[in-house]
């Protein structure tokens, strides 16, 4: 069973998708605060997992959002750049990602993994050659390659301890998430 401290680096990413998503939305980036959504369900569910002390009752249910919202939320912020949609609702966007992200999971759950992995790097090279009037340039394909190593190297590292892996890799999702809201938040006009 895990400790409950094992909630303390869920809630920093939960917090950072709440301030990090409203922000978004009141900016008219629908699809990049349907990503911090996705995350911040995921981070909740883990929350009152190990708050709650259902570790074991959770586990299914954290570990299957955590994949299928982790792919939504990716794929979220690849169509962003592909498909900017025009208002802040983009719901037909929004559907078809969660119909592709719950399809994949029940019917092609490993696909997952490469798939998150696949859409973190797209996500990097297209907010490159995509960028848009927003702040600097630099900060969300540095997000999105940082999320792309935390994955790849520190998640579930056989070098470090469980628990220091676990919150290493929350916090730098959490960490990553900010800088990728901050870097999609348009640029402030100045008066002259």
């Amino acid at each position: 069973m895990m400790p409950t401290h094992y909630a303390l680096s869920d809630a920093a990413i939960l917090l950072v998708t709440m301030f990090a998503g409203h922000a978004l939305w009141r900016n008219i980036k629908a699809l990049p605060a349907f990503a911090m959504a996705c995350f911040g369900i995921a981070a909740g569910i883990g929350v009152v997992r190990f708050g709650g002390g259902l570790q074991d009752a959770l586990a299914d249910l954290h570990a299957g959002a955590s994949q299928l919202l982790g792919l939504a939320g990716a794929l979220a912020v690849v169509l962003h750049y592909l498909f900017p949609p025009k208002d802040r609702y983009g719901i037909g966007i929004i559907a078809l990602i969660l119909s592709a992200a719950t399809a994949i999971f029940f019917f092609a759950q490993p696909l997952l993994g490469p798939l998150f992995v696949l859409a973190l790097a797209i996500a990097c090279v297209v907010s490159i050659v995509r960028s848009s009037l927003s702040q600097p340039k630099w900060l969300v394909p540095v997000a999105c390659a940082v999320m792309l190593a935390n994955t790849l190297f520190i998640r579930r590292a056989a070098w470090m301890d469980e628990a220091v892996s676990w919150h290493a890799y929350h916090l730098i999702i959490a960490l990553a998430l900010a800088a990728l809201a901050k870097g999609l938040m348009p640029i402030e006009q100045r008066e002259s």
